[in-house]
């Protein structure tokens, strides 16, 4: 795992593996078998992985909201590995064990079928529409100022000046997922 996470996928090879572990190559292959069954581990274990995010707070929209943010550090934590799901297919398999949480938390707020099923696939989007994002914006070259392309005589100028800053993409995330939630959640009863 941690050859994926730090170089990528084409990093893994049975003989870097057996450089790294200090161990003979022919060792790798009787344990393991090819390198596709090692891909196939990787991924069986970041399943696993992704089925010990567990939600915090005192309320079901606290705890998806934990949730989706949970989701969010780990595929920005683990690009390659979450690559690597996605070309064997495994995707699915990779969200299943957190959207069986959020949709058991959406339950307990009357939110089931296609409600639900709405709710899990709109947050799962905004979850991983916001890495791609991200990461599309650190690996594109420097473009010009959104600010610099509005007119200088504009309505706004505080607006032209925020568009100028840097996108804050924590923020925005929370800002777009708290509306999700907002739309999609009800509000659970309190207690007078």
């Amino acid at each position: 795992m941690g050859l994926v996470e730090d170089h990528g996928i084409d990093a893994l090879t049975m003989r870097r593996l057996s450089d790294e572990l200090g161990v003979a190559v022919t060792a790798i292959y009787w344990h393991v078998g090819n390198r596709d069954a090692l891909l196939d581990a990787l991924v069986d274990r970041l399943v696993v992985d992704m089925g010990t995010l567990r939600p915090s707070g005192a309320t079901a929209r606290e705890r998806i909201t934990s949730l989706a943010e949970s989701l969010r550090a780990r595929l920005r934590d683990r690009p390659h590995l979450i690559g690597l799901a996605h070309d064997r297919g495994r995707t699915p398999a990779m969200f299943l064990p957190v959207e069986q949480v959020m949709a058991a938390e959406l339950a307990t707020v009357g939110v089931r079928g296609k409600d639900a099923a709405l709710a899990l696939r709109a947050i799962s989007t905004h979850v991983v529409g916001s890495v791609l994002l991200e990461r599309a914006a650190d690996r594109s070259p420097a473009a010009v100022n959104a600010g610099d392309l509005w007119p200088p005589d504009a309505d706004d100028p505080e607006l032209v000046e925020a568009l100028a800053a840097p996108t804050d993409f924590d923020r925005l995330f929370a800002v777009a997922l708290n509306a999700l939630v907002d739309a999609l959640v009800p509000r659970e009863p309190t207690a007078d």
